[in-house]
């Protein structure tokens, strides 16, 4: 920037140079003026002296120079009065001293080089602007897509799919104001002569030059034939006509049609507009181009091409009015830029509230028990990049929304958005609003049904566990009966153990996260009791705990029964699935944001294909020689993972086929 600075002042000053050698090389037209003009001013000699003349070149560089720093407006707040005291100077020193003060050649000095000053300032501040002009161009060309002669064929294609056409043609209006065609689409093979052809082409020719002539659609019906027409309509953007859509349709012609014709044709018509403007010659293609009219008229067209390109633009905000979610953008300032027709309806908006809402005035309106201060997560959402997501509930209304505050993020303003692997900068604020309130109440339906349905089992299953008990006590009852009534227990209890889990999952699923009870829980204090509880399950299978712990950990917000729960449920897996003789490995680790559970053993493994489905309820991994007493009721995972989940966590697996698996999950730290 200081190097353009620089340059810019020595080009001013060498200009104010040139100006002092063209005022003083053509002074004896200037003197002779200046006699004519007022005659009580001396002629001045046309010679100077070396003095002089150096004298006058310093007083032409400082002109050019403060023209330069200060612009010709502030300079010509002290020129002028200067002028006015030397004028009259110039006029005493003359009329009774007779000296010669150079009144004329001074006054030259010092506005021809200000004045060349200001031009070259307009001449570079005009270039800027066309650079501008020719970069937003350009960067709009990237988001149109296809070119105009491809966007021109695939609206042929559509026409010849939505309507029954025979013909269709599009015509260019030449600067001759000829019509020339530049696409057609024709259905089925012509068994007309050529004679009828041509009468054809000359009618459709009169038809579209009549609707170019009035700027309005022609319509032409032919009852007799099934409701065929001939249209013509005029393609007009901006007031400038480009050309005309000939449709020729042979069946079915409604009115209606004519409606969905003239908005293609409206789009068809910008199209034209940029191919036109961008075959031109760009309007800073040539350093002289300031001076061009023609450079001047592509200007103007430029901004045309800009106006045309934001209007196509501004239909993905229209679009947003016909979604079912609510939207709402914010620049990082807070100021709202866009809210769709969903967001005003629930934020209860009227048009008058809109100007004077900023982004925490719109978040207000949705304030709830877990969202009370909405600035600490658009904090956060800022601090972290990640998309901020709750479930907001209104009793009064009976309604739940989910809210998602998303820090939306864009390329530099010279690559374009459809680029990849390219860094970007945070932009601006993505608020989305859903109604779930249909969703959340067909789970709580669910859910309860479920739960119901568990609770009416649990008694006949403990029925006949208890009595299958019951029959195992009497010693009368022969090998096979009992080998029999072993299975019923066994299977019994197992069904019982699925029941329970189930129902755990149901609860944690229907329940909001405000219900789960956090307090101050020690992490490593909650593994070190469930490892000490599952020591003796591990001894009887020949299997060996390793508990690994970071020495000072913080504490986090948690409800221990569940957060013990889960790692319970983690490490009682990696104990059935692991081989006699093997180690299983309990880490707890230390992360910037978070807290690390990890439970690493040396088992069968999970497949990749099958290491999502793993987390999902009743889902078991099929293992050949699997003893089915030993296998688990596939609920144990879906519980950790909706644990973990309630307390703002995240679960994960690592595993190898036939090497282990390591299972962990994070905690957000306090």
């Amino acid at each position: 920037m200081e190097i353009v600075r620089s340059k810019s002042v020595f080009v001013s000053l060498l200009l104010s140079l040139i100006a002092a050698v063209l005022a003083i090389s053509s002074w004896e037209i200037v003197v002779r003026i200046a006699l004519y003009l007022n005659a009580y001013l001396p002629v001045e000699k046309v010679s100077l002296n070396w003095p002089a003349l150096l004298i006058l070149v310093v007083v032409a560089l400082t002109a050019g120079f403060f023209t330069e720093k200060f612009g010709l407006k502030k300079f010509l707040r002290f020129a002028v009065p200067f002028t006015v005291v030397w004028a009259l100077l110039s006029f005493v020193a003359a009329r009774y001293f007779t000296a010669n003060l150079f009144f004329i050649r001074v006054v030259t000095i010092i506005f021809l080089p200000s004045f060349f000053v200001h031009l070259k300032k307009l001449w570079m501040i005009d270039s800027e602007l066309t650079e501008k002009l020719v970069e937003l161009a350009s960067t709009g060309h990237v988001l149109e897509g296809k070119s105009a002669d491809l966007r021109i064929e695939s609206g042929l294609k559509l026409l010849e799919t939505v309507f029954p056409l025979s013909e269709a043609i599009v015509f260019r209006l030449g600067a001759d104001g000829v019509l020339t065609p530049v696409g057609r689409a024709r259905n089925g093979s012509s068994t007309e002569s050529l004679i009828s052809r041509q009468t054809a082409w000359r009618e459709s020719v009169a038809l579209c030059e009549r609707a170019l002539e009035s700027r309005q659609t022609v319509v032409e019906t032919d009852e007799n034939r099934e409701q065929s027409a001939r249209i013509a309509l005029p393609l007009v953007y901006d007031s400038v006509a480009v050309g005309v859509l000939f449709v020729k349709v042979h069946r079915d012609f409604e009115r209606a049609d004519q409606y969905v014709l003239e908005s293609f044709c409206g789009q068809l018509a910008r199209n034209f507009q940029r191919k036109e403007l961008r075959s031109k010659d760009l309007p800073n293609k040539f350093w002289w181009s300031t001076l061009s009219s023609n450079s001047a008229e592509n200007r103007v067209g430029t901004t045309s091409l800009i106006k045309s390109l934001m209007k196509e633009q501004s239909f993905s905000a229209v679009a947003s009015s016909y979604l079912k979610e609510a939207h709402a953008i914010a620049y990082l300032d807070g100021t709202l830029a866009y809210l769709n027709r969903q967001m005003r309806h629930l934020a209860k908006l009227k048009s008058q509230d809109i100007t004077d809402l900023d982004l925490f005035g719109l978040l207000k309106n949705f304030r709830t028990d877990v969202f009370s201060e909405p600035h600490l997560a658009i904090r956060r959402v800022l601090q972290t990049g990640e998309t901020y997501q709750n479930e907001l509930y209104f009793q009064d209304k009976n309604q739940t929304l989910d809210l998602q505050i998303s820090l939306v993020k864009a390329p530099s303003d010279d690559v374009s958005i459809h680029e990849t692997n390219v860094a970007v900068k945070p932009a601006c604020f993505l608020i989305t609003l859903s109604d779930i309130s249909a969703v959340k109440e067909n789970e709580k339906l669910r859910s309860d049904m479920a739960s119901l349905m568990s609770h009416e089992l649990r008694t006949p299953i403990t029925s006949i566990k208890g009595f299958a008990e019951l029959m195992l006590m009497d010693d009368a009852i022969s090998e096979e009966n009992r080998e029999f009534l072993t299975i019923i227990a066994n299977e019994s209890q197992r069904l019982s153990k699925m029941l329970s889990t189930f129902l755990s999952v149901s609860n944690l699923e229907q329940s909001d996260k405000k219900e789960v009870t956090k307090t101050a829980v020690k992490l490593d204090s909650v593994v070190h009791e469930v490892v000490d509880e599952l020591q003796e399950t591990a001894r009887r299978k020949r299997i060996r705990l390793v508990e690994q712990n970071t020495d000072t950990l913080p504490p986090i917000a948690a409800d221990k029964g569940l957060i013990r729960r889960a790692i319970s449920n983690l490490i009682d897996n990696a104990i059935k699935y692991s081989p006699e003789r093997t180690s299983v490995m309990i880490s707890t680790i230390l992360e910037a944001d978070f807290l690390r559970v990890v439970v690493e053993d040396r088992g069968y493994g999970v497949p990749p294909d099958e290491r999502e489905k793993i987390w999902q309820k009743f889902y078991r991994v099929a293992r050949d020689g699997q003893d089915k007493e030993d296998g688990s009721t596939g609920l144990g995972l879906a519980l950790v993972k909706e644990v973990v989940e309630q307390h703002g966590g995240r679960v994960a697996v690592e595993s190898e086929v036939g090497q282990g698996s390591r299972f962990s999950f994070t905690l957000p730290r306090l």
